[in-house]
């Protein structure tokens, strides 16, 4: 009983927004833990509980204005933003706003569950353009539901993986955790846990050029232990003027060396770090 409870639910793109919403013992609770200040935030599991273990279907709400419908479990990113999304990635999200909310234009490589791509749009007010990348078609389902429901017209979501070549690549899916999904396989017992799909991937360069963006105000990427190869062909070929204003980036587990060669030095300083990710700007 208490595993199919714990099941990850199926996601309906189908069923208008507002079919799912919470009843309202576990609605007020979940808002409960939102209001928390930030000191309080380990209490914020506590409220999130009846969602993450006991609902056993998609849930809808409105964050940042707008109307998500987001899985109860088995993606840490959607987890994280219904339990308190005024404390997901605090200082990434205030320097995105610092640098978006008059417009621009923001890459999202590794999209996900869509989180950044949805900031990028709330705190701009629908005025920055912004291109997101999820090779998973599961989370491109789900990306599109909530694009259609709020009408996002300013967001395009490319259905691919980005790399150092253009054709197709083996994905590994993590089905139980899609945050953990990558080109990179898996090593030990991580590998039973995944299944594998062939993807199409493209250069950032190349897919800059057909979509006719000479300028990267903000980019955001992280696509678990891929960045590299990305990050590499993109400073090579890109042109100068199309390096991004801020550069966020979950890549400290990399060497300091292979870090200052892969974000180049001449051209970014480090302006902040959090647990996940790095913070650069233009110098």
């Amino acid at each position: 009983m208490g595993k199919a409870k714990r099941a990850v639910p199926e996601f309906d793109d189908v069923a208008p927004w507002g079919t799912y919403r919470l009843n309202p013992l576990i609605g007020a609770a979940l808002r409960f833990g939102q209001s928390l200040p930030r000191f309080l935030a380990p209490l914020t599991k506590v409220t999130r509980h009846p969602v993450k273990y006991w609902v056993s279907r998609p849930i809808d709400l409105k964050i940042w204005g707008l109307k998500l419908r987001l899985s109860p479990r088995g993606n840490i990113s959607e987890q994280k933003l219904y339990t308190a999304p005024g404390n997901f990635d605090r200082p990434e999200l205030q320097a995105m706003q610092r640098v978006l909310e008059n417009g621009g234009t923001f890459v999202d490589i590794g999209a996900n569950a869509g989180v950044y791509s949805f900031w990028a749009h709330s705190c701009s007010k629908g005025k920055a353009r912004v291109l997101g990348f999820e090779p998973d078609p599961e989370m491109c389902r789900r990306l599109q539901f909530n694009l259609a429901s709020n009408a996002m017209s300013n967001v395009t979501i490319m259905p691919c993986a980005l790399s150092d070549a253009e054709g197709t690549a083996t994905f590994w899916v993590n089905d139980s955790q899609r945050g953990t999904n990558s080109l990179e396989a898996p090593s030990g017992p991580a590998a039973a846990k995944r299944r594998t799909i062939e993807v199409p991937i493209r250069t950032l360069s190349n897919v800059l050029i057909e979509q006719g963006i000479t300028a990267i105000d903000v980019l955001k990427i992280d696509v678990e232990g891929h960045e590299p190869p990305i990050l590499r062909h993109f400073f090579a070929n890109a042109p100068r003027d199309c390096w991004p204003h801020l550069l966020i980036g979950e890549i400290l587990h990399l060497p300091a060396a292979e870090l200052a060669v892969l974000v180049p030095e001449d051209a970014y300083e480090l302006i902040g770090q959090t647990n996940l990710n790095a913070i650069w700007r233009r110098r």
